[in-house]
């Protein structure tokens, strides 16, 4: 499979003609920053082309980018752990590249995917860190401390970019009947209906 960009990222740097079939729910690759998945997933986020919604996506990124750079390192937290709390795609990567566990577990039980998807797709877009995560390796199935999957976690936290990234890299949907009356967040709910979960 191909990593892909969601629109609302690279808004600026896509074709109208793609923009358009985005506006239609087709699927849009990105051959320029798209890599192989190493465990044959798509890695793919269909996002709504809308110019609003980008700026305010990556404006808020920017901030939550800078706090983390600037905050503090917990101790005892490992590279990817701290990688992860900074917001670093980069030094994500360098642990993924050094073979770094990435189910390791934080004092929450969350691994970093679940984690990841509680925080949403402001602090992390799908493309980036979760992506990542998941070509890297990172287990789709691990359960957090009250067994929800990280699909599950995103789904009820209302991050539906992050959601759908999951099942479009063929996390399980087996869960998501258990939680689908639990769910709020009306992107979300269009989402387990457009996938008929």
């Amino acid at each position: 499979g191909i990593a892909c960009r969601p629109t609302s990222q690279i808004l600026r740097a896509v074709p109208r003609r793609s923009i358009a079939a985005c506006k239609q729910g087709k699927s849009i690759a990105y051959r320029g920053n798209c890599r192989p998945s190493s465990r044959g997933r798509t890695v793919a986020v269909h996002a709504e082309a809308n110019p609003v919604r980008a700026t305010l996506d990556t404006v808020v990124n920017g901030i939550f980018k800078l706090q983390g750079a600037l905050s503090a390192s917990e101790p005892g937290a490992s590279p990817l752990w701290t990688a992860i709390k900074r917001i670093d795609l980069t030094a994500v990567n360098a642990a993924i590249t050094a073979n770094t566990y990435l189910n390791e577990r934080d004092s929450r039980g969350d691994t970093p995917l679940i984690y990841v998807a509680r925080e949403g797709h402001y602090k992390y877009i799908p493309s980036e860190i979760p992506a990542a995560l998941i070509r890297g390796g990172a287990d789709l199935e691990a359960r957090d401390s009250k067994g929800l999957s990280a699909l599950q976690v995103s789904l009820l936290s209302g991050w539906y970019h992050t959601a759908e990234l999951l099942i479009s890299s063929r996390a399980s949907t087996a869960g998501v009947a258990a939680i689908k009356s639990r769910v709020t967040c009306p992107d979300c709910k269009r989402l387990i209906a457009r996938y008929n979960l």
